[in-house]
């Protein structure tokens, strides 16, 4: 099953060696690396805005919706990683590779699946969330063509986990800024069809994130296959498709419901937006692309803390663990609070970039200035979730998820939405963002310290 390449095995052990080195070696490069896959996002919204406020609009519902399949992809990668990083961490080559394979073919079969599922829903799914006869049309002309090549924004997400699992966080950087140039080169040559081109509009926009996208999945997948030797179609290997699947999916779907909370949450929010208009939607979009460009660093955070943690698991070292966490916790705050200020200050600038229209520049500082307040907490909960995955316990991050994005806000934000104006409903979320921080740092810090042979307790003698 072996291939005997001496130049295999970039990985990083992450076991022994300082905490602090570990995560800022891992988090740096991913942080660019997030960044450029990002830039999909808004340089997408950036041309399409210069189209129209509908098309502006357009995007906003169609990004609710992506991004539950987005999300149903980051729990297969969140599986992956936490298997992947334990037989790291047990020095289990082998078994990485069973898991590695096993799990690409698994995104293949939910690739496939989700993207009929979202074709043959369009329409119905996208009325009932609000969108009106004029936007539907240019949602219909972006999403159709997403939903055809949802395998090459699946599979990527699912290959870099495996990636992170053995400590490489590199690679991937490189191809994903290699991948957002070629998007920001092909979006208005095939929006505005220059140099001979069709003028493709949305669809342009669309088109040109398949092709860039397309390929970081060749790029990914080839790498795993002849650098890390991760991947083999031996019939040795996929005699374990049940076995490895079930490994897998034991976190990766608890991990995918944790993960599509959210953005399902996200969809009742925009509908609930809706009745305050379309440009409403617009605006919560734009302010929305802004904030996942500056979650970022939170975002690469919370993509090194699971495979810290499933390493150290593995190995039985549970202090590393603990000031693993201790650390993410320090950097959320304190980053966080810095974020806030900076976006108060740039807000009016950052928001006018994506439309000139005063309503819309109005509803996204409102946005900027209120929500950012709980990015330390937010960004917390997604380096416990990872964690809560990395250990194999992935029950807790779901209820945190659950209880932050629906349980707590939709029941008050709808009420609110009846009698008050827009930034109240931004002022509730931040505030259930703070509530779901506290809860998960005692939360995954109690798991942690209940699973150490040293902290048990004695058994009672009579």
């Amino acid at each position: 099953m072996k291939r005997t390449n001496k130049s295999r095995k970039p990985h990083t052990d992450l076991t022994v060696g300082s905490i602090p080195n570990h995560l800022l070696k891992m988090t740096l490069p991913l942080v660019v690396g997030l960044m450029a896959n990002m830039a999909y996002g808004l340089v997408d919204l950036y041309f399409v805005g210069m189209l129209g406020d509908d098309e502006l609009a357009a995007m906003g519902y169609v990004t609710s919706v992506t991004m539950l399949v987005i999300s149903a992809s980051i729990g297969l990668s969140a599986g992956t990683s936490s298997v992947l990083a334990r037989a790291f961490g047990r020095k289990d080559h082998d078994e990485v590779v069973r898991l590695a394979t096993i799990s690409f073919l698994l995104t293949i079969l939910i690739a496939v699946t989700l993207g009929f599922i979202g074709l043959v829903t369009i329409d119905p799914l996208f009325t009932l969330i609000g969108a009106n006869e004029n936007i539907l049309p240019l949602i219909r002309d972006y999403i159709t063509i997403w939903y055809i090549s949802c395998l090459f924004v699946i599979a990527p997400v699912v290959g870099m986990s495996a990636m992170r699992a053995m400590g490489d966080t590199m690679t991937q950087t490189k191809i994903n800024i290699y991948a957002a140039l070629v998007n920001v080169v092909l979006d208005p040559i095939l929006i505005f069809g220059l140099f001979g081109f069709p003028r493709l509009e949305i669809e342009g926009a669309a088109l040109a994130t398949v092709i860039a996208r397309g390929g970081v999945f060749f790029s990914i997948y080839g790498f795993l296959y002849y650098r890390f030797e991760a991947i083999n179609f031996s019939r040795e290997v996929l005699r374990t498709f049940k076995s490895s699947a079930r490994s897998i999916m034991h976190v990766g779907i608890p991990a995918a419901a944790t993960n599509m909370i959210i953005p399902a949450g996200n969809v009742v929010l925009i509908g609930i937006i809706s009745g305050y208009g379309q440009d409403a939607v617009a605006a919560t979009n734009v302010a929305a692309r802004i904030e996942s460009l500056c979650l970022v660093f939170f975002f690469a955070l919370s993509a090194v803390i699971g495979p810290v943690v499933g390493q150290n698991l593995s190995a039985h070292k549970f202090d590393r663990i603990e000031e693993a966490l201790k650390i993410c916790l320090t950097f959320c705050l304190v980053w966080g609070a810095v974020l806030a200020l900076t976006i108060a200050l740039l807000a009016n600038v950052l928001a006018s970039q994506f439309s000139d229209d005063p309503f819309i520049i109005e509803k996204a500082v409102a946005y900027l200035y209120l929500i950012p307040l709980s990015y330390g907490a937010y960004g917390f909960v997604m380096s416990a979730n990872a964690s809560f995955n990395g250990i194999g316990r992935p029950l807790p991050g779901v209820i945190v998820s659950t209880m932050r994005t629906v349980v707590l806000p939709l029941p008050l934000i709808y009420f609110a939405s009846l009698y008050y104006d827009l930034p109240v409903i931004y002022g509730i979320t931040s505030a259930c963002n703070i509530i779901a921080g506290t809860v998960s740092f005692l939360w995954v810090m109690k798991t942690v310290r209940d699973m150490r042979p040293d902290l048990a307790p004695s058994p009672t003698t009579s």
